[in-house]
């Protein structure tokens, strides 16, 4: 197939999953189209990428930020969508890859693409949970339809609602870390569900990410060699009350190792980075702009992560499937609607589930034996 690869990245999870495609198609270029809201994460995945020069051929940054006066996000959004024109008239895509196809960048993408190629393939890289819990409003008449037809008027009719994260008419293949447990209306909506292949994460070319990574932001490796708990904290509006919250883990942690030995990395479009370094001046704070699958070669085989929801659980228990990780339940009414599903994930997956009570019982009783 000729033509380039695009890889629309907009998480941290995005870009390592984006890297092990692009060098799994390694025989084709690949263009890597940055979409993050946070302008500091874009920043950082560009310079990374830029450093690397291998796995990518390119980077495209695609402004965004809040603007200025009227009409601002619709010049910001024009802007974006020349760029996007320029580059694939310039560079014809043979496959799109994205983690969100409900992002107007990716399916515009694809929409002019096809006008130069109708063979163009638009391609789902796995999102986290979204991708085997699916969506509270996946079923509801207005997300189907009334949402459906109010973006068609908005964008275009070119615009393919969703119901949930892959499922929209521009992708035909969905790429999960477990395909077998993926939300079964990839099937039922006709997508290929198939496997990423963690073996290329062995491959030199991703060591050269990791390194160009370790360079950028400055990590200390001797620093991550010696933690004990890893503690990751999903977007505060998930917790009734987020500071209760991580009282009650530094209680439970600090039990067991002193607060150098404890690292907590926040969600990458949290809000509270400056509270949590003063609040937590000791502990290590993990840059929340980097994957935190990126980290897991710096790190000891009997370090213990810990979280509630995040996604990360799903990809270590993937990339170190011996490596002891928890999942703390925590109340939120988000969070109660998806409990049952979300604990026969988690289970299939080998992850324990504890309360705050089971959990420090489990750290006494392992520090005992």
């Amino acid at each position: 197939m000729t033509g380039y690869h695009y890889f629309f990245i907009s998480s941290p999870l995005h870009f390592l999953l984006s890297v092990n495609m692009a060098i799994r198609f390694g025989d084709t270029p690949s263009i890597a189209v940055i979409s993050s809201r946070i302008e500091s994460n874009a920043r950082l995945l560009g310079e990374v990428i830029r450093r690397e020069g291998r796995v990518f051929c390119d980077v495209i940054t695609l402004e965004s930020g809040p603007g200025q006066g009227h009409g601002s996000k619709a010049r910001q959004r024009k802007q974006r969508m020349q760029v996007l024109r320029d580059c694939l008239k310039e560079r014809p895509a043979a496959r799109i890859f994205t983690g969100t196809d409900r992002h107007v960048e990716f399916q515009y993408a694809m929409h002019v693409a096809r006008q130069h190629d109708a063979a163009v393939e638009g391609i789902y890289l796995d999102d986290g949970l979204h991708t085997y819990l699916g969506s509270r409003r996946m079923h509801s008449f207005q997300h189907k339809y009334g949402d459906a037809l109010l973006k068609k008027l908005y964008y275009g009719w070119w615009w393919k609602n969703p119901v949930i994260l892959g499922t929209s008419g521009w992708i035909s293949t969905v790429y999960a870390v477990f395909p077998e447990l993926a939300h079964p209306v990839y099937r039922e909506m006709g997508k290929t569900v198939l496997p990423f292949e963690a073996r290329y994460f062995d491959d030199p070319a991703f060591a050269g990410v990791s390194q160009a990574l370790a360079d950028v932001v400055g990590l200390d490796r001797d620093i991550l060699a010696r933690l004990d708990f890893v503690l990751l904290l999903t977007h505060e509006q998930h917790y009734a009350d987020p500071w209760a919250h991580m009282e009650k883990m530094m209680q439970i942690l600090g039990a067991h190792a002193p607060p150098e030995r404890i690292a907590i990395k926040a969600h990458p479009r949290s809000r509270l980075l400056e509270e949590l370094r003063t609040r937590y001046p000791r502990l290590v704070h993990l840059d929340n702009r980097v994957g935190f699958e990126l980290l897991l070669p710096f790190l000891r085989e009997d370090c213990v992560f810990l979280a509630d929801i995040s996604s990360s659980l799903l990809t270590v228990k993937w990339l170190q499937p011996k490596q002891r990780a928890f999942a703390v339940e925590v109340p939120h009414p988000t969070i109660e609607h998806y409990r049952g599903a979300l604990q026969a994930l988690f289970t299939r997956m080998g992850i324990e589930q504890v309360s705050y009570a089971e959990l420090a019982a489990e750290l006494e009783q392992t520090a005992g034996s």
